[in-house]
């Protein structure tokens, strides 16, 4: 039986208690931190309930445009060699191609740091 909150519960309620009790009893630089530390809980709440699975997606991408499997980082070295060896306009596509994992990336990172900022 598992009789401990994981790590998303503990962020949640971190970020909570700190909007909710701490936030109305301090003011000026101090309340400023309060906000920014519950902001930063909130952010690895998401980071560790989407972050695996956005960054597989981004891994699934990389994989399928370069022909080849890795971990995300092999696989984002991998695409910078290919993008400093080769011109875009040489290969046909493959500047939308990047084009389109980078923005899908960057959309996926959004909904962690800054949900309903893409749209």
């Amino acid at each position: 039986m598992i009789d401990r909150p994981d790590a998303e519960t503990l962020l949640r309620s971190m970020a909570t208690t700190l909007s909710d009790d701490v936030l109305p009893t301090t003011s000026g630089p101090a309340q400023h931190a309060v906000r920014v530390v519950a902001n930063l809980c909130r952010i690895l709440e998401r980071e560790v309930a989407l972050g695996a699975a956005r960054a597989e997606a981004t891994r699934s991408d990389l994989a399928g445009l370069l022909g080849r499997n890795g971990s995300l980082p092999e696989l984002v070295a991998a695409l910078d060699r290919l993008l400093s060896e080769t011109p875009l306009d040489d290969d046909e596509g493959l500047d939308e191609r990047v084009r389109e994992i980078v923005l899908a990336d960057v959309e996926r990172r959004l909904e962690i740091d800054r949900p309903g900022y893409a749209t």
